[in-house]
């Protein structure tokens, strides 16, 4: 049997990367207290954490400084905590052994609720994601899938949101990207801000 020479493999695609996302806007809430900030209702209840993250996600909306909600189709939103809602998880399952367990506490204990609730009240309506890690190992995948919505056309705007506890401090921390205006220098967004040991605000005395 003759020997055939095989056909010589296709040269690879070269694909150029899109322009990393930009900052648009920038919120933290830094607290020892998460309850303190919740505001649950007879007909609406979420974990105190998804309520802080709402807080500093209206925080970088009004540092954006334009209403997000006309583009709310074209919104998204990935948040990354370890933690997440574990204390209403916890809640929960003292309940059951009672035998009873409230609805609305039931879906306030989704770990997608630290990006809902700030859907819900902020009006966005595009792709969501909630990474439970450390905001360290998260927050660059959570870049990544933001840079891949915006380049595809998913979302114009993306806001990444990080919870944080050290000790008894809790930092929720939002971040808004879009895309960039044009080609040019390959940038990647900085990320200290959403990976940064949770401090609270220092006071000085007069």
């Amino acid at each position: 049997m003759a020997d055939y020479p095989l056909p010589p493999a296709p040269a690879a695609e070269q694909h150029p990367l899109p322009p990393a996302p930009v900052a648009a806007g920038y919120g933290e809430v830094v607290t020892e207290d998460p309850a303190a900030h919740a505001r649950n209702a007879p007909s609406l209840f979420a974990d105190p954490l998804a309520w802080l993250m709402a807080e500093a996600a209206a925080a970088a909306v009004q540092d954006h400084g334009a209403d997000l909600a006309a583009a709310g189709d074209q919104v998204g939103m990935v948040t990354v905590s370890e933690t997440g809602t574990l204390d209403t998880m916890r809640a929960i399952a003292k309940a059951t052994a009672r035998g009873r367990v409230s609805p609305l506490k039931f879906a306030g204990a989704n770990p997608g609720s630290l990006a809902g609730l700030t859907c819900i009240r902020q009006g966005f309506r595009g792709p969501t994601l909630a990474l439970s890690m450390p905001p360290a190992d998260g927050a660059p995948t959570a870049a990544a899938l933001a840079a891949g919505w915006l380049a595809r056309g998913s979302a114009r705007y993306v806001l990444i949101g990080t919870h944080r506890q050290d000790g008894t401090v809790h930092a929720a921390r939002c971040l808004i990207l879009r895309a960039a205006p044009g080609p040019g220098p390959r940038t990647e967004p900085d990320l200290s801000r959403l990976t940064a040991p949770a401090l609270l605000p220092q006071t000085t005395n007069g």
